[in-house]
C-alpha cells in the first residue's frame, strides 16, 4: 500500500511540475505529454501500460532497472514472485521501436538484473 501511495504521489507531482519535454534517443522520439512514440517520424503503436514502461525506462536511460523497480515505477505495486509480464511487455515494446527486435539496441536485457535503456542510440553521442 505504501509503495502504491508513493507512486501515485510521484506521478501527481511529476505532472504538476513537468514542463513539456520530448525525450530523444537517436531516431526514437518519446513525447510523454501527448503519450506518443515515433521512430523516424513513424508512430509506434503500444498500450498505455507499455508506453508508461517505455517512459520509465527512457527517463532512467543508462541505469539497469530490475523488474521489481519497473513494476513499482509503472504500477506502484510490488511484483508477484513469478510475474514475468514485464518481459512480455518489453518484447512488445521492442517490436514497436526496434529495427530488429531479435537483436535489440534500445532496450537491452541485463541477465539476472533486469533491463537497461541505451543512453546513446543510432550513432548519437
Amino acid at each position: 500500500l505504501l509503495a502504491r501511495l508513493k507512486a501515485i504521489l510521484r506521478r501527481r507531482n511529476a505532472g504538476a511540475n513537468a514542463s513539456p519535454r520530448i525525450l530523444r534517443f537517436g531516431r526514437l522520439e518519446i513525447d510523454p505529454s501527448s503519450r506518443s512514440a515515433r521512430v523516424d517520424g513513424r508512430d509506434c503503436s503500444m498500450t498505455s501500460y507499455q508506453f508508461d514502461l517505455l517512459v520509465a525506462l527512457a527517463e532512467n536511460a543508462g541505469r539497469t532497472l530490475s523488474r521489481e523497480q519497473l513494476m513499482d515505477m509503472v504500477k506502484g505495486e510490488e511484483l508477484e514472485a513469478f510475474d514475468r509480464s514485464i518481459d512480455v511487455h518489453v518484447s512488445r515494446i521492442r517490436a514497436a521501436i526496434e529495427t530488429d527486435p531479435k537483436h535489440p539496441r534500445r532496450i537491452i536485457t541485463v541477465r539476472g538484473a533486469g533491463y537497461v535503456f541505451a543512453r546513446f542510440q543510432d550513432g548519437d553521442r
